[in-house]
């Protein structure tokens, strides 16, 4: 798929994009361009633009969610763009203000900023984006002497591609002002540009930490009562995969009474691990990349063999069975196949 097929994706459903403007801060050159204007959504491929970089904030597995500290500028102003005393342009601008001097002072890196107002099932959100500038090259053409001359020309800019990933975002819900943001970039003095420079807020914990965290709980409850953990893991990656196409929120309670309905003693210790673990005991997680990250179990054996298999079928023995041996060991059979292709 070409950058531009890429672009054209067919955006969230529910989501609508309201307004969007695009300020540029090159820190490397010193110059400041704030957008007076905002992006015209009527152009097809500047709308599918900006939903596409709203989808990828919203499904990313690496945010975390935050909370505006007292006093934060970027919280009042958010709230006088929300009460209509402010349009995009003059919240956006003051909202970056601090943002635009700690790079002219301090960051040589460049970035275009993206502020979108959008609508999720019809809750209003503001999203700010940070799409850290390429250096690219290209050829130049000119005529020298009555001959052609074609060239390399260096140190041009650009958006960055798809495929990189954000280094820096944040999704502000405007009716509670909850957080969902990543800030993984390297800053002078360690930093933060989104929670310190910013919008001044405290985060909690990710989205992929609470499932690698939920994962591991039940890979040592499983290894402690001498149970199989692929099939125990298989059992909680699939709860969690029906919670969230359900439409349902993430709780940790629910899915011991599930996975660990007939194992009372699994599930205390289950619960235990997860209070001292400080989990969330709610968390809403992305539709999009749960389903993704969910769909296949992988073993790794301490002979090498690695297998990689659908988790629904963990617990069909028709399929796969884990047989264990009175010597410690363990057989993986692979039953009911007619046929198999190799894969280089």
């Amino acid at each position: 798929m070409s950058e531009m097929e890429d672009i054209m994706e067919i955006k969230s459903h529910g989501l609508e994009i309201q307004s969007a403007i695009l300020h540029v801060i090159d820190g490397r050159r010193h110059q400041i361009c704030l957008s007076e204007r905002t992006l015209d959504l009527e152009d097809p491929m500047i709308e599918k633009y900006v939903s596409r970089y709203v989808t990828r904030c919203e499904n990313d597995m690496r945010a975390r969610k935050g909370e505006f500290l007292e006093g934060s500028e970027f919280e009042k102003l958010l709230e006088e763009y929300f009460a209509h005393e402010k349009n995009l342009a003059q919240f956006s601008a003051e909202a970056l203000s601090e943002i635009i001097s700690y790079f002219e002072d301090e960051e040589p890196r460049s970035f275009e900023i993206l502020v979108v107002d959008f609508r999720d099932d019809d809750v209003p959100y503001i999203a700010v984006v940070f799409l850290e500038e390429q250096e690219t090259m290209t050829y130049l053409s000119d005529v020298r002497e009555g001959r052609v001359f074609n060239t390399i020309s260096f140190n041009h800019s650009s958006l960055p591609s798809f495929t990189k990933p954000l280094s820096a975002f944040a999704l502000i819900n405007l009716l509670n002002h909850e957080i969902s943001m990543v800030d993984e970039g390297k800053w002078k003095d360690d930093r933060r540009l989104i929670s310190d420079t910013l919008l001044r807020s405290k985060e909690g914990i990710s989205h992929k930490e609470v499932i690698n965290t939920v994962k591991e709980i039940a890979i040592e409850v499983a290894e402690e009562f001498d149970e199989n953990p692929a099939v125990i893991l298989s059992k909680v990656k699939n709860h969690i995969s029906e919670s969230v196409n359900e439409g349902m929120t993430f709780k940790p309670q629910t899915l011991v009474s599930e996975v660990f309905e007939d194992e009372p003693e699994m599930a205390e210790v289950f619960i235990r691990k997860a209070q001292q673990k400080e989990l969330p005991q709610e968390v809403e997680l992305p539709k999009r990349s749960v389903t993704a990250s969910m769909k296949k179990q992988k073993i790794v054996t301490d002979t090498g063999i690695e297998i990689s298999f659908p988790g629904s079928l963990a617990e069909d023995r028709e399929k796969i069975a884990f047989l264990s041996h009175d010597d410690g060991t363990i057989t993986i059979e692979i039953r009911g196949v007619h046929s198999f292709d190799t894969k280089n």
